[in-house]
């Protein structure tokens, strides 16, 4: 028996829509096969109500399937009920690809329409003759210089999607405060999200000010940090010990204290796991005190340690201004 919705805070989009704060990412790192859609389940069953799927994760199909039989099961959630988001990635950001990444998202979603449509990163690429993405002979992603540089007709296309009733609301991925004001000069269709990398050790104050200011909702992908280490220190979000300390105080786990935090200041947060047990844990939102927020805020004081950065694979840098 599935889980009441979780109780989380509900915001609601620049147009009007409704989104869950509290959303499952459904990126798998290599994963087995039939793992996504396990996750999808169980994340279903605890409560989430807010699944962040896209194109390039190749799971897409596993996260439809998991959808459906989750709503067999459970009668009295609709489709209505669950907010789905999916991406456009690099290679498809010519307009034909972009109707044509939609559509092929919703058929292996199996659905008629996503909640959101993200574009995944500022940054357009070659594809070739099959829809694959074109690598160069050094190995990275061959860009497309005139897209990247001026992104209108691909936002135009994501309008498109959104006037066809194929997105419930349109936005953007990994942008810099000059790309999103770029997309706002000629957008007819403003941005209801900007979906970034935000956590303790990559806080990202401005940006989130920024977007806030513009009536964008800021989403954190990769809110409980990563496994991956920091460069030079070798620390970990998951292993720094001030951190850690606030959840021990609480009587509750590290993942809950982040997710906590980025609640309540005022954005997304899309934890991922495959675990049941902590996908479970994850979906059990606790309240931070004013001091235990200011703690976890003096924490993330004076940091920017990016995990997730493409430069190597794209060739291409989307923040030439963080060195």
């Amino acid at each position: 028996m599935a889980s009441p919705a979780v109780t989380g805070p509900i915001l609601t989009l620049n147009n009007g829509v409704k989104i869950p704060a509290l959303g499952f990412g459904t990126f798998a790192n290599e994963g087995s096969k039939g793992e996504t859609h396990r996750a999808v389940i169980h994340a279903l069953n605890a409560g989430y109500r807010h699944l962040d799927c896209a194109w390039f994760y190749q799971n897409e199909d596993e996260v439809g399937t998991g959808i459906r039989e989750f709503l067999a099961a459970n009668p009295s959630v609709k489709r209505e009920d669950i907010f789905i988001c999916t991406k456009v990635w690099n290679h498809l950001h010519e307009p034909e690809d972009v109707e044509w990444s939609i559509k092929n998202s919703l058929a292996k979603l199996q659905t008629t329409y996503v909640d959101a449509f993200l574009i995944h990163w500022p940054i357009a690429s070659e594809k070739n003759e099959d829809r694959s993405v074109k690598i160069g002979p050094d190995g990275k992603y061959v860009i497309n210089h005139a897209l990247t540089s001026n992104p209108e007709p691909t936002w135009r296309a994501m309008e498109k999607a959104y006037n066809a009733g194929l997105a419930k609301s349109i936005g953007l991925s990994n942008f810099t405060e000059a790309g999103i004001t770029q997309i706002l000069s000629f957008a007819s269709v403003k941005p209801a999200i900007n979906q970034v990398e935000i956590h303790p050790f990559l806080p990202q104050k401005a940006l989130i000010d920024f977007c806030k200011s513009r009536d964008i909702l800021p989403v954190a992908y990769s809110p409980l940090g990563s496994q991956d280490q920091v460069p030079a220190t070798g620390e970990k979000v998951s292993t720094n010990k001030d951190l850690i300390a606030v959840a021990e105080a609480k009587g509750c786990t590290l993942a809950q204290v982040l997710i906590a935090w980025g609640l309540r200041r005022g954005y997304v947060v899309l934890p991922k796991s495959s675990n049941e047990s902590r996908i479970k844990g994850n979906a059990q939102l606790v309240t931070l005190t004013d001091a235990d927020f200011e703690k976890v805020n003096k924490i993330a004081e004076g940091r920017s340690t990016r995990f997730v950065n493409m430069k190597d694979t794209f060739g291409y840098d989307v923040w030439p201004e963080q060195k």
